[in-house]
């Protein structure tokens, strides 16, 4: 697929995938889809390294067509087989196949072990499992690949180890149609008289008129032209005459040399090559009279100038006089740093990860080609994350890559990197390297809370460390324990109940609020606590979802004010860092306390201006990790879960931290109602005292007075009085 963007003033128009123009003229039997490689197999087989992006045809068959497809993941190794039985290979970033010198039988088919050995099982009615195999040796299958070209390949010389070969056709009614292609680099050009030649590059272009396609290659062996005693013209000096006005056709002339008069030139050198090396080739074209028309290989070269006698050679590479094949296997690349064949790499948001290969030569010989760059690298999402690429070499000339791979997006993301050497023979088994990069969460990235003293499992779980002033550091939580509200000391509300034992009555169940909350996790439907499957990592796990099992907590002493949550940012096989900006953390009471705050946080331009820009869409207030201070108010457990705020990692990274704030001044309303009845009491004892020294102590008549005092006395009636 192509990504197609759109350039406005405000910015870049939504994305618009379209898929690229493909029509072959064939009907395809089936497409074969492998990491980076799709394949459209049938009469043609057209593959793309990029994810269907682009495709180039390989091979076309006349009479057959490819059947079937088969991958193998260990040695990156794709195996064609065609409906004839014959087998085509292929291996991963190679855009090009040989063919193994074997046929198969229509009731065989092709498997791909483990360790990447290729065998043909087929049905077999005289083996006891029904089914007989035997193994490919891909090695010494591979024939060689001889192409029937009617072309001519001209031979030239750019360096003493690098040339040229310029395709040029026959005849001149021979339509200029390619018989090279990219699938031909790092096959071997061999001539008959003697060379070797390994094809390194394919230009699809060529800049002078009457060639087609042009190939470069470095030279394994010496290519020897032909002898003098076959052509023995070799003795004598040419004369090199311009034959248009483009520059493109030269007359060569033979001159007499040291007296001896020139044999000539015959209609039987045409298709040959004049050869001199650090010029241009002259390639044959007609021959007449002794002279030679010729199509010369570079524009414009010296005209008018002598190519002296043992300056030039001959050599004949029409077709028939070489041939293509996969040669032996000359280089090897492998990780720097042992990274595994198909490994998938996960890299974090501002992130960098390198990635150092090396391309050696297997035959331990020392390249005379200085810095050249062997290793190519395809990239199926080039936009997932920022890839550069540093190439340098060693002192045996050794090519070196080093990929430096940078996460600058938080979106998740994948791309295939696949480091591959084009001009390494499909014999090779480690000639390209594949691996999967993820813009995701790496694994194992967790946020950690570290105490100033560190403590260590064995000590949460069984021991009992103190502080430098001898105050125990681990709070023993009751059975079925959870703290207060706001409501109250007494009045618990949440549904977390830490050191659950089911078998045991849960305290402080005074009211119903507190009887209608508290769930069991860990030991819900368990009797008691031995059932509940508490391990030790569950024992000292922060996290509220473990708080049936947790036993022990942080004890501190009240007050608790600016107590410094210290966090790191852990991950396997690295060093823990320090929690830093932009890594802002929310924090928030998991039992809905609310007698604590934030007090303290390091406060950064960054910070202010993402809260800023995130005022309307997030309503939390997040804190800079660094520097962060929170103050507990209240007593007894206070359980804060930390939390990374979206948009800066691509996974949820949350910390809790539980702390038991020990010592504390009782509760309102008791220490007021204990405040005022101690008050009272002191002052009614104080009273009594002064009562008691400043007065004699009552005698029981003087009580009897005091009871009987206030009741109205009558005097008894006399005789007297009744008398009168």
């Amino acid at each position: 697929m192509l990504s197609v963007f759109t350039i406005l003033k405000s910015g870049l128009k939504n994305e618009a995938k379209i898929t690229p123009t493909f029509l072959p003229n064939y009907y395809p039997s089936g497409i074969f889809l492998r990491n980076t490689h799709v394949i459209i197999y049938g009469q043609e087989v057209w593959a793309s390294s990029d994810r269907g992006a682009s495709f180039q045809k390989l091979l076309s068959l006349k009479g057959d067509a490819v059947v079937d497809v088969l991958s193998c993941n260990y040695n990156s190794l794709l195996v064609l087989l065609t409906a004839r039985g014959k087998v085509f290979i292929m291996r991963a970033g190679l855009e090009r196949y040989s063919i193994l010198n074997v046929v198969l039988t229509g009731a065989t088919f092709l498997q791909c072990d483990h360790m990447g050995t290729l065998m043909a099982v087929k049905l077999d009615g005289t083996s006891p499992g029904g089914l007989s195999h035997r193994i490919l040796p891909i090695d010494t299958l591979i024939q060689e690949d001889v192409q029937p070209f009617p072309t001519t390949l001209a031979l030239q010389y750019i360096s003493p180890v690098s040339v040229l070969l310029h395709e040029f056709p026959l005849t001149l009614a021979t339509d200029l149609v390619s018989n090279l292609g990219t699938y031909h680099i790092g096959k071997i050009f061999s001539l008959r008289h003697g060379g070797e030649i390994a094809i390194t590059d394919v230009f699809q272009t060529h800049f002078v008129p009457g060639f087609v396609y042009c190939a470069r290659g470095d030279v394994l062996q010496p290519v020897n032209s032909l002898s003098i005693y076959e052509e023995p013209l070799q003795k004598f000096h040419l004369l090199n005459q311009k034959s248009d006005e483009k520059g493109t056709l030269a007359i060569l002339t033979p001159q007499t040399t040291r007296g001896m008069p020139p044999p000539g030139f015959e209609p039987r050198h045409v298709g040959m090559t004049v050869v001199s090396p650090g010029l241009s080739s002259f390639i044959i074209v007609e021959a007449s009279l002794g002279q030679a028309l010729t199509r010369v290989t570079m524009p414009d070269p010296l005209f008018n100038r002598n190519l002296n006698a043992g300056r030039w050679l001959l050599f004949d590479t029409r077709p028939g006089n070489w041939s293509l094949h996969e040669g032996p296997c000359l280089h090897t690349l492998e990780s720097v740093e042992n990274l595994r064949h198909n490994a998938l790499v996960r890299i974090n948001v501002r992130e960098t990860l390198s990635f150092t290969f090396k391309a050696l030569k297997t035959d331990h010989s020392f390249s005379l080609t200085r810095f050249k760059k062997r290793m190519k690298v395809a990239l199926t999402n080039p936009t997932a994350m920022r890839v550069t690429a540093r190439h340098y070499w060693d002192k045996t000339n050794n090519h070196i890559l080093t990929l430096t791979v940078y996460s600058h997006v938080c979106k998740k993301a994948t791309t295939l990197v696949t480091v591959f050497i084009p001009e390494a023979s499909l014999v090779c088994s480690r000639s390209s390297f594949t691996f999967t990069l993820e813009n995701a969460c790496p694994e194992g990235l967790s946020i950690v809370y570290l105490p100033s003293q560190p403590i260590s499992d064995h000590e949460w779980i069984y021991g009992d460390p103190e502080d430098e002033n001898d105050n125990k550091r681990l709070f023993d939580l009751p059975v079925n324990y959870r703290p207060p509200s706001q409501l109250g000391v007494l009045i618990p509300t949440t549904d977390n109940i830490y050191n659950a034992d089911p078998s045991k009555p849960r305290p402080r169940q005074h009211y119903p609020v507190s009887k209608n909350t508290g769930r069991y996790k860990q030991c819900a439907g368990k009797a008691s606590a031995a059932e509940c499957g508490c391990t030790d990592a569950l024992k000292v796990s922060p996290l509220a979802i473990n708080s049936d099992c947790r036993q022990r907590v942080l004890r501190m002493i009240y007050p608790l004010l600016n107590f410094n949550i210290t966090l790191f940012l852990r991950r396997a096989n690295q060093a823990d860092q320090p929690l830093r900006s932009p890594y802002f953390v929310t924090v928030t009471e998991v039992n809905n306390r609310t007698n604590w705050a934030v007090t303290g946080t390091h406060h950064t331009t960054t910070m202010t201006m993402m809260r800023r820009y995130l005022k309307d869409g997030f309503n939390r207030t997040f804190y800079n990790p660094k520097g962060l201070q929170i103050s507990c108010y209240g007593s007894e457990l206070f359980h804060f879960r930390i939390s990374v705020i979206p948009g800066v990692v691509l996974c949820d990274l949350v910390e809790e931290v539980q702390i038991y704030v020990d010592k504390a001044p009782l509760a309102f309303p008791a220490a007021y109602v204990i405040s005022c009845m101690t008050a009272i009491a002191l002052g009614g004892f104080l009273v009594l005292g002064f009562l008691l020294k400043n007065i004699s102590p009552p005698t029981p008549r003087n009580l009897r007075a005091l009871l009987t005092r206030g009741r109205a006395k009558v005097a008894p009636e006399t005789e007297d009085e009744n008398q009168d």
